[in-house]
C-alpha cells in the first residue's frame, strides 16, 4: 500500500517540533538557573563590599577637588621654579669694590691694636683682690646683722609707742549739696557742741528785755551792752555769752561753762554725750564742723576718729589759744558802737601795674577735709 503523501511530512514536523521545543524549554531552564546564580553573586558580591553613603561619596568629591587644588598649586610653584631659574642676578661691581676697601679698612685698624697681656694680666688680679675684699665685707656685715637679729628676738616687744598718734592727711574740698553743719568747739580739752543761733536768739533776747536798742539800726552806747551781759547770766547750761565792741561793731563771745562737754578720755566711753549726739546725725544730710584751739587736739582727733567710723564727713579750723569764740549779734539787728571814731588810714599810692595779672586758679573747697 503506498502512504500518504501529507501524512510523513507531518510527523517529521511534529518530532521537529518536539525536539526544539525540548531544547527551548532547556535553555529557558538553564537561562533561569544562571539568572538565579548570577543573582546569588551579586548579593554576595554585595554583603562583601562595604555600604557607601551620601556621605563618603561628598567626601571622595571633596578629596577629589583638594587633590586637583594641590595639583594646580603645584603646577604654579614648578612655573614660579622655573621663571626664577631662568632670571640672572645683575651684579653690582662697585658695591663689591666698596665693600673690599671697607674690610681692608678694618683689617689695617686690627693690626694698630696691640694687646698687653702683662697689663690685662695685673688689672684682672687687682680686680680679683677688690672683689675678695667686697666678698669678706658682706661676709663680716650679714655675721653683724645675724647677731643684731638674735638680740632682737630675745628682746621684748615693748609695745606700742606711747602717746602715737595717727593723723590723717587732709583732703578739703566742698561739703555736699544741701548737706548743713554741726558745729562742736574743742576748747579746754573738751569737745561741746555749740548751736550759734540758738545762742544768738538768746542774746537778741536779753537785749530787747534792755531797752537799750529801739530800732534795728542805730548807734547804741555799748559800754552799757557790755556791762549788761557781764552782770546778766546770758546763755544755757553749755555756754555763757558776753558781748564785746569790735571796729565800732558789737560782737558777742562765746564761752564754754566750767566742766561742760566731753575730754578725750571721756570720748572713749559710749555714754560720752558727742558719741551719742553723732548716733543721731544722719550722713547725707548733714557734716561736722570743728573749731579747734591749739589746746585740744587730742580730743579733736579722738571725736574725729569716731566721727570717721560713723561715715559722717567733717571739717575743722585752726585757733590759737588766745582767740576768741566771737559771733555777729544776728537776726536783723545792725548796731554801731555811739562815738566810734574809726583810725585814719593814709591811702597807698597806686603802684605801678608792671606785671601781668594773676592767672585765676579754681582753688578746692575748704569745707570738708
Amino acid at each position: 500500500m503506498k502512504r500518504k503523501r501529507g501524512s510523513s511530512g507531518g510527523a517529521s514536523l511534529d518530532s521537529l517540533l518536539d525536539t526544539m521545543t525540548n531544547v527551548v524549554g532547556i535553555l529557558v531552564i538553564l537561562l533561569t538557573v544562571t539568572q538565579l546564580g548570577v543573582g546569588e553573586a551579586v548579593e554576595r558580591i554585595k554583603e562583601a563590599l562595604p555600604e557607601i553613603t551620601d556621605e563618603d561619596m561628598e567626601r571622595s568629591k571633596k578629596e577629589v577637588e583638594d587633590l586637583d587644588s594641590l595639583l594646580k598649586l603645584e603646577k604654579e610653584q614648578l612655573q614660579t621654579v622655573k621663571e626664577l631659574t631662568q632670571q640672572k642676578k645683575v651684579v653690582n661691581i662697585d658695591e663689591q669694590k666698596k665693600l673690599a676697601e671697607k674690610l681692608k679698612q678694618e683689617l689695617e685698624k686690627l693690626k694698630e691694636i696691640q694687646l698687653n697681656i702683662e697689663e690685662l694680666k695685673k688689672q684682672i688680679a687687682e680686680r680679683d683682690k677688690k672683689v675678695k675684699t667686697i666678698e669678706e665685707t658682706i661676709v663680716t656685715k650679714e655675721t653683724e646683722l645675724a647677731e643684731i637679729k638674735a638680740k632682737l628676738a630675745k628682746t621684748p616687744d615693748p609695745g606700742p609707742t606711747p602717746n602715737a598718734k595717727i593723723v590723717n592727711l587732709p583732703n578739703p574740698r566742698d561739703a555736699p549739696k544741701e548737706a548743713k553743719p554741726v558745729e562742736y568747739v574743742c576748747h579746754n580739752g573738751r569737745v561741746l557742741r555749740v548751736e550759734i543761733p540758738l545762742l544768738q536768739a538768746l542774746a537778741l533776747k536779753a537785749i530787747a528785755q534792755s531797752r537799750l536798742v529801739t530800732a534795728q539800726e542805730q548807734a547804741v552806747d555799748c559800754d552799757k551792752l557790755v556791762k549788761l551781759f557781764e552782770n546778766k547770766n546770758v546763755g544755757n547750761r553749755d555756754w555763757r555769752i558776753k558781748l564785746k565792741p569790735a571796729g565800732g561793731v558789737p560782737y558777742l563771745i562765746l564761752e564754754p561753762r566750767e566742766g561742760r562737754g566731753d575730754t578725750s578720755e571721756r570720748l572713749r566711753k559710749p555714754s560720752a554725750l558727742f558719741r551719742q549726739e553723732l548716733k543721731r546725725i544722719n550722713p547725707r544730710l548733714f557734716y561736722l564742723n570743728f573749731r579747734v584751739w591749739s589746746d585740744s587736739y587730742d580730743a579733736y582727733l579722738v571725736a574725729r576718729e569716731y566721727a570717721d567710723q560713723r561715715g559722717v564727713l567733717a571739717g575743722w579750723t585752726a585757733l590759737d589759744s588766745n582767740s576768741e569764740f566771737r559771733v555777729p549779734l544776728g537776726g536783723n539787728l545792725k548796731l554801731t558802737c555811739e562815738g566810734y571814731v574809726p583810725p585814719k588810714t593814709t591811702p597807698k599810692p597806686p603802684e605801678p601795674d608792671l606785671l601781668p595779672p594773676p592767672t585765676e586758679r579754681k582753688l578746692p573747697g575748704n569745707k570738708i577735709d
